[in-house]
């Protein structure tokens, strides 16, 4: 698929419709564009212009005389994605990005008068695991260390990275209060008093510790939905990843199964209520398994963290900076890590990877 793609592109632009990820595959040297007009444009000034490979994601019927035209839009391998992640950083942002998130779901809100909206937040689930949901999940690009929150020197939480950086300042919750969503409440199994985590992802609505997301349902199905938020973080694979020596492909498996199923009964308690709303879900980063990976470690690091440091690499070849509230956070790549990884851990996150830093965001609108 993609050595095909390339032969193409040495012979002129190509546009289709591309699988999202797709421009994550191609080498440093093809440009991406998403206008085939702005394309054409240039080509056609007298002034010079440098003569590259450029693949246009967009299909602009009027240029189908004039461009090559390809349609692929299943999944590219991940493996290709992970290649050449680290240096098209630019295009990965492009795609919807953790920080985004929050302003997507109000933009959508607004546009959509959606009357309830239902956010489903999963500590770790990787893009690769949910691709073929029967919702089309979108990938979204954690754009920073993909962990599950951060502090600064003085212990505060910090705004951009993890779930905090889901959620957006201010909180999601205030900004649907202004949009028309007046009401808000949220489930956890962590309680704000003990969790400062927590503090920050609900603050401003009314948090209920819950032991499963079970509970918090059989709850939501005997209260009235119209005009609510509902802000829900499951556990997700991150759990199996730090309690567990080894974890098989089969058990990932039931644990993603488990998250699809719980969000398929929210989805339909919200649509059973008869209102008119939107149910989504995302997670604050993905998983690398140690058994699934051979990984490299550095010799001249000694790194606080599996996969990231908040040192500058003596090679630049090694990691990638990513600016945070906190300063630079240098993210390793694949398949490099800063120190062994603990007996106890079946997988690890934090760096730059296909499958750490590509998570799901899914959108199921319902009754509208």
């Amino acid at each position: 698929m993609i050595e095909s793609l390339r032969r193409s592109l040495e012979i002129a632009p190509v546009m289709g419709n591309f699988h999202p990820l797709l421009p994550l595959c191609l080498t440093p040297d093809v440009e991406v564009a998403a206008s085939a007009r702005a394309v054409a444009e240039e080509l056609d000034d007298l002034a010079r212009h440098s003569k590259r490979p450029i693949l246009i994601t967009e299909y602009d019927p009027r240029y189908a005389d004039r461009f090559l035209v390809e349609q692929l839009p299943n999944c590219p391998p991940g493996e290709l994605v992970n290649q050449m992640l680290p240096y098209r950083l630019t295009d990965a942002r492009r795609l919807l990005t953790h920080k985004q998130i929050a302003q997507r779901i109000v933009t959508d809100t607004l546009k959509n008068r959606y009357e309830v909206v239902a956010f489903m937040l999963v500590d770790g689930l990787s893009y690769e695991d949910t691709k073929d949901w029967a919702e089309r999940p979108s990938p979204c690009f954690i754009d920073g260390p993909s962990i599950t929150y951060a502090k600064n020197a003085q212990g505060h939480v910090l705004p951009d990275v993890g779930f905090p950086g889901i959620v957006g300042q201010p909180p999601l919750a205030r900004q649907l209060m202004d949009v028309g969503l007046p009401h808000s409440r949220g489930y956890s199994y962590w309680d704000r008093v003990r969790n400062d985590v927590s503090a920050v992802l609900f603050e401003g609505m009314p948090l209920t510790k819950v032991s499963s997301i079970t509970e918090a349902l059989q709850t939501l199905a005997e209260s009235r939905l119209a005009g609510l938020y509902l802000q829900i973080v499951r556990e997700g694979t991150d759990g199996m990843a730090h309690r567990r020596r080894e974890a098989t492909i089969q058990e990932i498996k039931a644990t993603v199964e488990a998250i699809h199923d719980d969000f398929r009964r929210l989805t339909r308690l919200v649509a059973e209520s008869g209102v008119r709303g939107a149910v989504y879900l995302t997670a604050d980063h993905g998983i690398l398994w140690k058994n699934q990976h051979q990984f490299t470690l550095l010799p001249d690091q000694h790194a606080a963290h599996t996969r990231y440091t908040r040192e500058r690499p003596s090679s630049s070849q090694h990691a990638s900076p990513f600016p945070t509230h906190n300063g630079n956070y240098y993210l390793y790549r694949y398949p490099y890590i800063g120190r062994n990884i603990r007996a106890n851990d079946s997988g690890i996150h934090g760096g730059l990877s296909y499958w750490e830093s590509i998570v799901p965001f899914v959108h199921v609108e319902v009754n509208t």
